[in-house]
């Protein structure tokens, strides 16, 4: 199954939070804090044991870097069926 994964270097620490909404602002999936790369913590585009419907859908990525700043990622992310 493909995923959306956070992916990042050896710059950063940890992710401190990672969230996906879709169109209309409802949360369906959040995870954190978790180490980046690790596949466990992807999203598969499903809520609630379901498949989401093709569309376009918004993450946001709290990253914790090495050196102790902090960072929100986001954007959107276009899932096909």
């Amino acid at each position: 199954n493909d995923q959306i994964t956070v992916f990042a270097g050896k710059d950063v620490l940890e992710i401190k939070g990672f969230t996906i909404f879709d169109r209309w602002g409802n949360l369906l999936y959040q995870k954190g804090p978790f180490q980046p790369n690790d596949l466990q913590y992807g999203w598969d585009g499903t809520f609630g044991g379901q498949p989401m419907n093709a569309g376009v859908y918004v993450f946001y990525a709290e990253v914790v870097f090495v050196d102790g700043l902090t960072e929100l990622f986001k954007g959107d992310v276009t899932l096909m069926r």
